[in-house]
């Protein structure tokens, strides 16, 4: 009892000081677990064109010039997202980070995206990525909108209360007896009880439903906040004794095809540096970031220097970094696992709340 207490205490001191934190987190974290879903129906006419009678592409290199121009002079192109699938739009992105800045405003200096049409080649639209909504939800969620440099830091040990907060939640929850009666009080709610027995059951019998989601959402927000899913490659560089020409676009882009035929959207990396690689992953679903197998070019000649595993062929901790973002997000079991998040993403906003109530109305 002496050390149930003691627990107690530090389960009501760790949402005390997390708790803010935590409720932003599960609100943005429900939200963005459909942004692609929603972002499909919000923003349709940027996102699909018509597909004419001879649907063909035109070539990367004819559709680069056009973004450039269209996106500015000034701001340098670092990613284009090409979908395969009939009636998809290109979309390129330029993005300057200063990760040392405060504040929202300021991490980002330019965040732009211009979408074509691949077919003729013409500017579907043009879009202030900074501005944009789920922008915003994803940067509130992984840095409160301070920046990285505080803001990130913020997030990162909120986080570790949480899971510390869960682990003594589930030492509270655990009933003296395992007979019905108990069970029932543990794993019930009763709606039909006064106020604060009822916010009592809220915050005890669904923390006991959404541990293992929450648990697996805090984690594996865990890893990539510690920065444990970036695994140690060896290094790859192009030849810097080639002369500087135009970029084999053409050429890399048609390699990454032929060697993933099933792919159904492509992330085509520019490289910033001269000895950098073109790196293009090739995503063969459209939901499940896991499925993809990357490669890596030599950004003067094309040639293909690196191809990686495909998920079912990597070792198990690879697979397990792999699935990191899937799991998080849930849409490692498609949209049951989507809705398990959003979910349990409400459900953690809602702890921290009931929580709250409960130490404050105990008059203490």
């Amino acid at each position: 009892m002496k050390l149930k207490k003691i627990i107690r205490q530090i389960h009501l001191w760790l949402g005390l000081a997390s708790g803010l934190v935590v409720f932003i987190l599960g609100i943005t974290g429900a939200i963005y677990a459909f942004q692609s879903e929603i972002r499909k129906m919000l923003y349709h006419d940027r996102l699909y064109v018509d597909v004419p009678e001879v649907a063909v592409r035109l070539p990367l290199s004819r559709l680069l010039p056009i973004a450039e121009q269209a996106i500015g002079k000034d701001r340098k192109i670092s990613r284009a997202e090409l979908s395969q699938l009939p009636g998809r739009t290109y979309m390129f992105r330029a993005m300057k980070l200063d990760r040392k800045a405060f504040g929202y405003w300021n991490y980002y200096q330019y965040y732009d995206k211009v979408y074509l049409n691949p077919y003729t080649g013409g500017v579907v639209f043009r879009e202030d990525a900074k501005k944009e909504f789920f922008t915003i939800v994803l940067a509130l969620h992984m840095n409160l909108l301070m920046g990285d440099h505080i803001g990130h830091i913020i997030v990162q040990w909120s986080v570790v209360c949480f899971v510390l907060l869960l682990v003594s939640g589930m030492v509270l929850w655990w009933p003296k007896k395992w007979n019905r009666k108990q069970l029932k009080k543990s794993m019930v709610v009763k709606w039909n009880a006064k106020f604060k027995r009822l916010n009592y059951d809220l915050h005890n019998v669904f923390g006991f439903y959404s541990f293992v989601i929450l648990m697996v959402i805090a984690l594996t927000g865990l890893m990539w906040s510690f920065e444990l899913t970036t695994e140690q490659k060896a290094k790859v560089l192009s030849d810097t004794t080639q002369p500087a020409g135009t970029m084999p676009v053409d050429r890399i882009l048609t390699q990454a095809l032929q060697a993933s035929p099933e792919t159904v959207y492509l992330l085509y990396s520019f490289p910033p540096a001269k000895s950098g690689t073109v790196n293009v992953s090739a995503y063969q679903s459209d939901v499940q970031l896991y499925k993809r197998v990357q490669y890596r070019f030599d950004r003067y000649n094309g040639k293909l220097l690196q191809t990686g595993e495909a998920f079912n062929k990597l070792a198990l901790r690879a697979q397990v970094i792999a699935l990191n973002y899937d799991l998080h997000t849930g849409s490692a079991l498609g949209f049951a696992g989507k809705m398990l998040v959003f979910f349990a993403g409400l459900i953690a906003a809602g702890l921290p709340v009931t929580g709250f109530l409960i130490w404050w109305r105990r008059g203490k």
